[in-house]
């Protein structure tokens, strides 16, 4: 029995020292083997730590388009490439939205997943960079500048994304391209629109002291989910999970809505809720790094406005605001069963809100005569969904004919962005007359912004059947 165990023993010491050196091996950086990525065409493992700038040849196909030439794996060379450029601006820079809650996530730990969600959602453009959404929402829109000069941020980040590309071509031996999907047929595709300040009504200023924020558009943390009641969005955390909860309780559900404002003032909160019973009424309401307000909802029949107020006593409330981008108001639960849809942020001591309670929609009209064949009219609703976005409802076909309709893309400036993908699925024929496309909404990421966006639409089939 003795020897056994002393034999045990030198086995296990053994195995230890074995599993020291290995761990030795991998670096300060680099202490799991878990955090090793195989060459798909060498046993040799490449790191995942963007300290370093030696890659595996490879072709890439990260980007929104390949790289071609030389051997190994692709999406490899381009993690570590964007691990020692734009990771390190992001991990640096953009870590408290993007490294958490805020999508796209890509100031995550993980490189890979951080690679990952740049490349997925379109932000990076090899072939045109400065077009970049990374790029530009620094240079145009001065989304969470990181210094006193938006500019010199996202020319930092430019000289980023091209060291990215740099870095990729040198290993591949080729050439990066981000040209993106194929460009429309022009012979299926409408005319652009006017700019979409003239479609819309231009007093409509996106922040002229009032700013309206949609919980659809809200990032949440579980148990709190998205609801949809007689077409009205909104943000809950179902019966059952909890009630009277403290602001710290980590079980609690949150929804995240984030804006900007370019005034600084002591601003009023107002929401449509729907706060059925005394169990089913109130929520914790905070703004940036503020308190938390113990909001209690006076009783509703249905979605109803009320004035965000604290305590049970409802005490009046008001949130001083700075101006300036990235803000974050915090909806989190206290009991549930309470309902949260459209929020209005306001400086406004007069403000209507049955006047913000809808934004202003645009119907716009193409004529697709010419591409149909016959007498037909496309229209599409629109609105300034947030300071970044459009959202597009009711794609409309009218016509006497029969019209076979498949694949409707959204052109911004003439270019489709695959995310905007909603209405790729509609493949119908009409019956003639005026028939509604789809029911679902299109959330379209701006471009240049509405004073010089324009909307056209290109289609896979439209045809007189």
């Amino acid at each position: 029995m003795g020897q056994s165990t002393n034999r045990l023993v030198l086995v296990i010491l053994f195995l230890g020292t074995i599993l020291v050196s290995f761990n030795h091996c991998l670096g300060p950086t680099q202490s799991k083997k878990s955090g090793l990525k195989y060459d798909s065409t060498s046993s040799s493992p490449v790191s995942n730590d963007n300290s370093g700038d030696t890659f595996t040849g490879g072709t890439n196909t990260g980007g929104s388009g390949t790289t071609t030439g030389g051997s190994g794996s692709n999406v490899d060379v381009s993690i570590q490439a964007f691990g020692a450029t734009v990771h390190t601006i992001t991990r640096a820079r953009c870590i408290n939205c993007h490294g958490s809650f805020q999508t796209p996530l890509h100031a995550v730990a993980d490189i890979t997943q951080a690679h990952n969600a740049v490349v997925d959602s379109f932000k990076v453009n090899f072939d045109n960079i400065p077009s970049s959404r990374m790029v530009a929402k620094l240079r145009d829109e001065a989304h969470n500048c990181w210094s006193a000069n938006c500019n010199a941020d996202a020319t930092e980040m430019e000289m980023a994304i091209e060291n990215w590309k740099a870095q990729v071509e040198a290993i591949t031996g080729g050439t990066t391209t981000g040209g993106g999907p194929t460009p429309p047929d022009p012979m299926m595709t409408t005319v652009e629109s006017r700019a979409l300040i003239e479609e819309l009504d231009p007093d409509n200023a996106m922040d002229n002291g009032t700013i309206v924020l949609e919980t659809e558009a809200a990032s949440l943390a579980a148990p709190m989910v998205r609801g949809v009641d007689n077409g009205i969005n909104y943000i809950h955390v179902p019966n059952g999970n909890g009630g009277n909860l403290p602001n710290n309780n980590a079980a609690a559900g949150i929804g995240y809505l984030n804006f900007d404002n370019t005034i600084s003032d002591a601003y009023k909160i107002y929401a449509l809720v729907d706060a059925p019973g005394n169990a089913d009424n109130s929520f914790h309401i905070k703004v940036d790094n503020g308190n938390y307000q113990e909001w209690h909802i006076t009783e509703t029949t249905g979605f109803e406005w009320r004035e965000v107020s604290t305590t049970a006593n409802q005490n009046p409330v008001n949130f001083f605001i700075p101006a300036g981008n990235g803000h974050v108001l915090e909806v989190r639960q206290r009991e549930d069963g309470t309902k949260i849809s459209r929020v209005v942020v306001s400086n406004d001591p007069n403000i209507n809100l049955d006047d913000v309670s809808n934004a202003v929609i645009a119907t716009i009209t193409y004529d697709i005569s010419n591409l149909v064949g016959v007498m037909a009219t496309f229209t599409i609703d629109i609105q300034e969904y947030d300071m970044y976005s459009y959202k597009l409802t009711n794609p409309t076909i009218t016509s006497n004919a029969r019209v076979r309709v498949k694949s409707i893309k959204p052109l911004i400036n003439g270019n489709y962005n695959p995310q905007h993908a909603t209405y790729t699925l509609v493949d119908t024929t009409t019956l003639g007359g005026t028939i509604v496309l789809s029911q679902s909404a299109l959330i379209a990421l701006k471009d240049q912004g509405s004073m010089i966006d324009r909307l056209s639409f290109s289609f896979e089939i439209i045809q007189q059947q």
